[in-house]
């Protein structure tokens, strides 16, 4: 399985309770990738999107319509996504064709490459600010590095 399935069953059976993953399940970033995961399993309207991130997060983060359906806009005008004529939302045929399957990992390590650009730059301006994450970062690099 891809998409949706293996990322968001991997959190359900793990560490779904924790603080950290509800506040980054929110976070801004995540909507446009979750709603294409979405629409992966096919058409939907942006009420059963909205339902379906709810369901996701197990309750603990609803998008609200002032978020869906801008970024449905955007999809649309993009050509990733298009209203059928039932009114549902789906990913378009040249959209699936380009894209493949949906990898939750090549996006975690995007995000991940991301972050590490951030600390680098922190640490060479703030070394301050940066010296309180040193033992966390550390213990990061050590769980990375057993990953190889």
């Amino acid at each position: 399985m891809h998409g949706h399935e293996s990322e968001f069953g991997r959190r359900s059976q793990g560490w779904h309770h924790s603080e950290q993953w509800r506040m980054n399940f929110g976070q801004r970033g995540w909507i446009r990738p979750t709603v294409l995961r979405v629409l992966e399993s096919g058409p939907k309207n942006g009420i059963e999107i909205m339902d379906s991130i709810q369901e996701m997060s197990r309750g603990w983060w609803r998008p609200s319509p002032g978020s869906i359906y801008p970024l449905l806009e955007q999809l649309t005008n993009e050509n990733i996504v298009k209203k059928n004529t039932s009114g549902k939302y789906e990913l378009t045929a040249s959209y699936r064709k380009e894209a493949g399957p949906l990898n939750d990992t090549d996006d975690i390590i995007t995000k991940l490459e991301g972050s590490v650009s951030y600390l680098e730059e922190l640490a060479q301006s703030d070394g301050k600010e940066f010296s309180e994450y040193k033992t966390r970062i550390q213990k990061v690099v050590q769980r990375l590095s057993k990953l190889k």
